[in-house]
């Protein structure tokens, strides 16, 4: 029987096969990280039985945590509603990760805790004073704290509106969403160092969008879509909260640029979300 060590190390092995993993300071933080303590049970949907099944991941089902797959790890209380939150492939985070291109000594916002993985892998390359991870969910703060703490380590975490980021701890160095938004934020914006970079996955629609990587040049940040396709849930938020107001831009010196297509454009999901800026949302 494979040991939890051995299987982080294979899962390691097979995303720097797949080209996800080339840093030796990510590819040392997915070794060492044990999935399974954060993720100690995950649900599985039986079609059979038409519910959610937990499933323990140390005793049932080791293998699969330690997997390229996503897993669920919350449901609300209905068997019958969309599962709350998960924890992404470690393919996905790894890529998302590296794309950042963190350094030493830099200080990072993740916004959705979730199970504590993403914070856990970031706090093993850091260290944890430099890891700031935040969920509206307060139950999975707290859980994600325990068991980050169970592991030595001790990022600071808060159960807040995530669109807020976390402005008593701001500037940040990078801030990384693991949660989708219609449009980003304009707080990230404000708190992430001139120069610094945010990784979102922007989505108005279930395909209109995609992950976005943005430097902050001043009072504003651009960036361009990534080309590998990438899905979160939709950022959850108080219903009485909206997005904070984005200062009016000066747009004299704008330059419209063609841009060729050379897919169809309904397999494109950056196309599809171009094409809703365009759409009236009612």
């Amino acid at each position: 029987m494979k040991t939890w060590q051995q299987r982080a190390t294979a899962l390691a092995d097979e995303l720097v096969t797949q080209g996800k993993l080339t840093s030796p300071e990510w590819i040392a933080a997915v070794r060492s990280v044990p999935r399974h303590v954060l993720v100690p049970h995950y649900y599985d949907y039986d079609r059979t039985a038409s519910k959610w099944v937990s499933v323990d991941s140390a005793h049932d089902d080791l293998e699969k945590v330690y997997s390229n797959t996503g897993l669920y790890t919350k449901i609300g209380s209905s068997n019958s509603v969309t599962p709350l939150s998960s924890t992404s492939t470690p393919g996905l985070m790894a890529r998302m990760l590296e794309m950042l291109n963190i350094r030493e000594g830099h200080r990072v916002l993740e916004v959705g805790t979730g199970t504590g993985y993403n914070a856990a892998l970031l706090a093993h390359r850091l260290g944890a004073a430099n890891v700031f991870s935040v969920d509206i969910d307060a139950e999975l703060v707290a859980l994600a704290r325990e068991r980050l703490a169970s592991l030595g380590y001790y990022p600071t975490l808060a159960a807040v509106d995530g669109a807020n980021g976390m402005p008593k701890h701001a500037p940040f160095d990078r801030i990384i969403a693991t949660c989708a938004v219609p449009a980003v934020p304009w707080p990230w914006v404000e708190q992430v160092t001139d120069g610094g970079l945010i990784l979102v996955d922007i989505k108005r629609g279930i395909a209109a969008g995609n992950l976005i990587l943005l430097h902050r040049h001043g009072h504003y940040a651009e960036g361009r879509f990534d080309a590998r396709w990438a899905n979160f849930m939709t950022i959850r938020r108080p219903q009485d909260q909206q997005p904070g107001q984005r200062p009016d831009r000066n747009r004299d010196s704008v330059t419209p640029r063609p841009t060729p297509i050379s897919e169809p454009p309904w397999e494109q999901p950056t196309w599809w979300f171009l094409a809703s800026l365009t759409v009236s949302r009612r």
